[in-house]
């Protein structure tokens, strides 16, 4: 049996991960909530696989608390590398890295969209508050990447689903019962990842050899602007209701495109994402009711 100690453990993507797996695997659950601050941990159970969900993801935070964002996503990073590396059975590392690092080479030097795993790591401002949630996850990559550990760096591309809290979708859903509603970042175009699709790509990520010491992409070719997404999640909740969207720009730092290339995960796993927005969104205000 597969040991797995994975952080973040009551977050959204582990919560899901953790009920989605069907294969015989020991979790360890380590989780601010149930274990404290896990960067002043100094003992961890021994395990095959470290798989490291746990940060500060939430863009209001990145503006409110800029440091609270940069320790949280740094140093459990650290002390979690600091330990595995000292051990004699020493765990594959996977990472949640972010998209977030992509922006600034799209928008400034006009990179390539779809973006791929080899784009730079680019801050644009290093002023704005924003940029503490990408500049801390990039050091983190380079972090585990420097480590001696084997690790797979996995970018999930606007992951939506069951149990998520401070992101688009769920807060447009908790706004969507006023008639009239504030829609931030309206011309922004994502493509948008049904969690369960993310958690079958995390999985066969996690069995192929071939992912180890890769940075992957997960993400869709489901492209869609906020504004429809917007539109979708009224349509299903209220089908026969009359809304207004009041459309506001996005905050400073905000991308204006995020699309991911994805052939390399499909060739190293032979993945692809299944849930299209419609049918994803359907399911999420079912779930809900």
């Amino acid at each position: 049996m597969k040991k797995i100690l994975i952080t973040g453990s009551e977050g959204f993507l582990a919560k899901n991960f953790i009920n989605n797996v069907k294969e015989k695997i020991k979790f360890y659950k380590f989780d601010k909530k149930i274990n404290g601050d896990l960067a002043k941990k100094k003992k961890f159970p021994e395990v095959d696989y470290v798989l490291h969900l746990a940060a500060f993801n939430s863009t209001k935070d990145f503006y409110n608390n800029p440091l609270k964002v940069i320790y949280d996503n740094f140093f459990p990073t650290y002390n979690l590398i600091n330990y595995y590396k000292n051990q004699k059975k020493k765990p594959i590392f996977i990472f949640t890295g972010t998209p977030e690092i992509a922006s600034g080479a799209v928008d400034l030097f006009g990179y390539k969209v779809p973006t791929d795993e080899k784009v730079p790591s680019v801050i644009p401002d290093i002023l704005n508050k924003r940029w503490s949630y990408a500049g801390s996850k990039s050091l983190s990559e380079q972090l585990v990447i420097h480590s001696g550990l084997k690790f797979i760096i996995v970018r999930p591309h606007n992951v939506y689903g069951q149990f998520q809290k401070n992101h688009f979708i769920p807060e447009f859903i908790n706004r969507s019962y006023k008639n009239k509603i504030e829609l931030y970042g309206w011309k922004n175009k994502r493509s948008w990842l049904h969690v369960d699709d993310f958690c079958e790509a995390l999985k066969m990520v996690i069995q192929s050899k071939k992912c180890i010491n890769q940075i992957i992409n997960i993400g869709s070719n489901f492209e869609m602007s906020t504004l429809n997404v917007a539109k979708l999640i009224l349509q299903y909740k209220y089908p026969n209701k009359s809304k207004k969207i009041i459309k506001k720009n996005a905050p400073q730092g905000s991308a204006l495109i995020r699309i991911p290339d994805i052939r390399k995960i499909k060739k190293l796993t032979g993945w692809e994402p299944k849930i299209k927005v419609k049918e994803g969104i359907k399911k999420l205000i079912e779930y809900g009711k």
